[in-house]
């Protein structure tokens, strides 16, 4: 590839991460104003020693997460399609992507109402058995339950996770078409070192489907993704294995000497495959 296109590609590469980190920035803000607002509404019901709204958090939190989760795997999967130069009836695919973020949507948002339940109980507990304690000291106690940090943690996953979504239901529209495509996990920058997602980069799904069928996220926080490729398994293996050394030296720069032999014990495992 010329010094142009070796540009264009990381131009590309960083539209795309821009678009990533915009859609993330904006369903965390969405979060973040409906936990801070059930943040109060909790502790005030504490208070009063009524039972908070559950219900309505539950309701809130998936109007703000269905939606965003849809669009994003509907605009991503169009991307995906066109990238391969088979255009797919917009219709068909918001269908499959609703459909997916409303099944979804719902045991996400039960997971983490039933998280906050469990949070609120421990903090109800420790006001109730603690004379003096004021409004503000019980909305410190819940603040992991519905502070910045968790909106963010919530943002960053499913986002990762609608993306995967859209990767796999691209994959199959293709299949359909006879168009025959693999996924690939690609991590970013910032989880080359992982001990979970680093060993993963560039493998195809034959090494990781077993572990995390739907692919990413494969943590909280994660921010891999997947790619298609029309390669085999063989085919996309010298590329997992520049890939496995890049994080090998890395590993071996910071130190990390038990992460560093498991690397090279993978690299010896995917050297057998060429």
């Amino acid at each position: 590839m010329d010094v142009v296109g070796v540009e264009d590609a990381f131009s590309f590469l960083k539209q795309r991460e821009d678009l990533r980190e915009r859609i993330e920035r904006r369903l965390q803000n969405k979060l973040a104003v409906i936990l801070r607002q059930y943040e109060r509404l909790v502790a005030e019901a504490i208070a009063r020693g009524e039972q908070p709204d559950y219900d309505a958090l539950f309701e809130a939190l998936r109007a703000a997460v269905g939606p965003d989760s849809a669009a994003i795997t509907t605009d991503e999967a169009m991307r995906l399609a066109a990238d391969v130069g088979i255009v797919f009836d917009p219709a068909v695919i918001n269908v499959d992507a609703v459909r997916w973020a409303r099944d979804y949507s719902y045991e996400l948002v039960r997971g983490i109402t039933d998280t906050t339940r469990t949070l609120v109980s421990e903090a109800t507990a420790t006001f109730v058995e603690t004379p003096g304690m004021t409004i503000g000291d019980l909305e410190r106690l819940l603040k992991p339950a519905f502070g910045s940090v968790r909106a963010e943690m919530i943002a960053v996953t499913e986002t990762t996770r609608a993306f995967s979504a859209a990767t796999t239901e691209t994959q199959a529209l293709l299949n359909q078409t006879g168009v025959q495509m693999i996924r690939i996990w690609n991590t970013r920058n910032d989880e080359v070192v992982c001990p979970i997602c680093g060993p993963l980069n560039g493998l195809p799904e034959s090494e990781w489907r077993g572990m995390f069928g739907d692919g990413p996220p494969a943590h909280v926080n994660c921010r891999c993704g997947l790619a298609l490729t029309d390669e085999d398994d063989e085919g996309v293996i010298p590329d997992a294995i520049e890939r496995a050394e890049t994080r090998l030296s890395m590993l071996e720069e910071l130190g990390k000497q038990k992460e560093a032999e498991a690397q090279r014990e993978r690299i010896a495992q995917l050297r057998e495959r060429i």
